[in-house]
């Protein structure tokens, strides 16, 4: 007997008994769903997780301070870490307090000297406004300072304001409070902390060879080359950091997540596969006599078990592809209802399902693989009975 006849004759078996055969690919299709809906939640809150840690330009850069006592970040100690092989830039970073006034509010910060590639490798993104170049006296500053000055994002963006800078003194005894002038050209979405962002060159007047930097970040050509960059910096007596260490982690994390999702949805596909397997073996049993039959006329036990198989392998393939069908959209449909509950609180939009393609090939091959093995005993069991016995049994 041709395969396509099986086929055929698996399909007619099936739809002999329609709700049956409907319930239990009902149940099959509730477990892969539950898979799919919670694999999906695990993924979509790890791509939000990277997502806000990192950019592609920070992935091929390190955080670089100082390891040792002895070990200071200067001039001479950024331009040793530019002659590092694969190392394309070196951006520095100097810390320094100070006061920020515009109008007639003043308020405490924290501010940061950086150059343009600097913002890029961070990651620094404006709510408001834009970002600010190397020759600029621009600077770009929290919305925590405009609520503090009674302003609004959009008010402060392009508003002159005033920054007293507190510059250490080169015997290190006290400050220098130096007065600077800038124009606002972007506000960072964070009502937490109050700091600023400023051009390295505006005030490059205050620096010397002997200034002392808080940190670097080191752009490295090619992410394969991250580890022996990082070694090459440690051996110069700094410690090294990498966004993509923190990723790995995020994703080794993640994977546990997942398994356990996923495992809670297993249990409700081995619930659905008992079902599975009492209906193949009822069927078993309500066609004893027509196995009989067609022992009889020569069909081979070959065949009786393929048949069987073929009705598990039907059953779990359509209840799972419904199940991954309704587990994506029940998926899509608590994106929009979450979503639709964050704006109205005045939150952002967020991605918390995702679904990969692999994850769904994955699922749906164990979807049919649990099938299968369900299927497996009632074919072997069919393919033994033999016909005399069978054409007997009431």
């Amino acid at each position: 007997m041709k395969y396509i006849d099986i086929l055929r004759l698996s399909l007619k078996n099936l739809m002999g008994n329609k709700m049956r055969t409907l319930l239990t690919i009902s149940g099959i299709s509730v477990g892969i769903s539950t898979i799919v809906f919670l694999v999906s939640l695990g993924y979509g809150l790890q791509e939000l997780s990277i997502k806000r840690i990192t950019n592609i330009s920070s992935l091929t850069s390190l955080d670089v301070v100082p390891a040792q006592n002895t070990v200071i970040i200067n001039s001479q100690s950024i331009n040793n870490l530019q002659k590092i092989p694969n190392v394309t830039s070196v951006s520095p970073l100097f810390s320094l307090a100070g006061q920020i006034s515009s109008g007639n509010k003043k308020t405490d910060v924290a501010a940061s000297a950086i150059n343009s590639d600097y913002i890029g490798l961070q990651g620094i993104n404006t709510s408001v406004g834009g970002i600010f170049s190397d020759n600029e006296k621009k600077i770009i500053v929290s919305s925590a300072i405009a609520k503090l000055i009674d302003k609004t994002p959009d008010q402060l963006v392009g508003k002159d304001c005033t920054f007293y800078a507190y510059f250490p003194k080169n015997d290190g005894d006290g400050y220098i409070t130096k007065e600077l002038k800038y124009n606002i050209v972007g506000i960072i979405d964070d009502n937490n902390s109050s700091y600023i962002y400023l051009p390295l060159n505006s005030i490059k007047d205050m620096l010397n060879e002997k200034t002392v930097y808080n940190s670097v970040k080191i752009k490295v050509n090619n992410r394969t080359n991250l580890t022996q960059v990082k070694s090459q910096i440690e051996g110069k007596g700094f410690k090294a950091t990498s966004i993509a260490d923190t990723i790995d982690q995020v994703y080794k994390f993640f994977s546990y997540v997942q398994i356990i999702l996923a495992s809670f949805g297993i249990i409700a596909l081995v619930v659905a596969s008992i079902g599975m397997f009492n209906t193949m073996t009822i069927a078993l049993l309500e066609r004893t006599r027509d196995i009989g039959i067609m022992k009889a006329v020569g069909i081979q036990n070959s065949v009786v078990k393929k048949m069987f198989i073929t009705e598990s392998f039907l059953i779990s393939f359509i209840g799972g592809v419904f199940g991954v069908i309704i587990g994506i959209c029940i998926g899509k449909v608590s994106n929009i209802i979450i979503n639709a509950l964050a704006v109205s609180v005045g939150g952002e939009p967020q991605k918390l399902f995702s679904t990969p393609l692999f994850v769904i090939l994955v699922i749906l091959f164990f979807s049919v693989l649990v099938g299968l093995a369900t299927g497996i005993y009632p074919a072997r069991r069919a393919s033994r009975l033999n016909p005399l016995d069978a054409l007997r049994y009431e």
